[in-house]
């Protein structure tokens, strides 16, 4: 009888423990979209080679440069006026090797 009430009482207090248990939550899936163009530059800006800035090859300018995130992975385009996207590349190989804030 003793160990029937002891198994009965661990049961209750496993079924409210479970019952007061906090929710999960959706964890954060690491991507970010956000507006970036005031970290660029063109190139013929007295601040592009400083080294605080991206350097944007861009015929338009630095307007509308949008930076998109993944788990530390970061790439931008930008929009033209009619609303398409245009990537912007950092250099790869060697030029990237010695400029990574180069985006053509």
């Amino acid at each position: 009888m003793k160990s029937t009430m002891v198994i009965a009482a661990g049961a209750l207090a496993l079924g409210f423990g479970a019952m007061c248990a906090p929710t999960a939550t959706a964890q954060d899936a690491g991507y970010g979209e956000y507006p970036c163009s005031d970290q660029f530059q063109v190139p013929w800006s007295l601040d592009a080679w400083n080294g605080t800035h991206k350097v944007a090859f861009s015929p338009f300018g630095t307007d509308n440069i949008e930076c998109v995130s993944f788990y530390g992975q970061t790439a931008a385009y930008q929009l033209d006026a009619q609303g398409r996207k245009h990537a912007l590349n950092p250099p790869s190989g060697v030029l990237g090797a010695f400029v990574p804030n180069l985006y053509f």
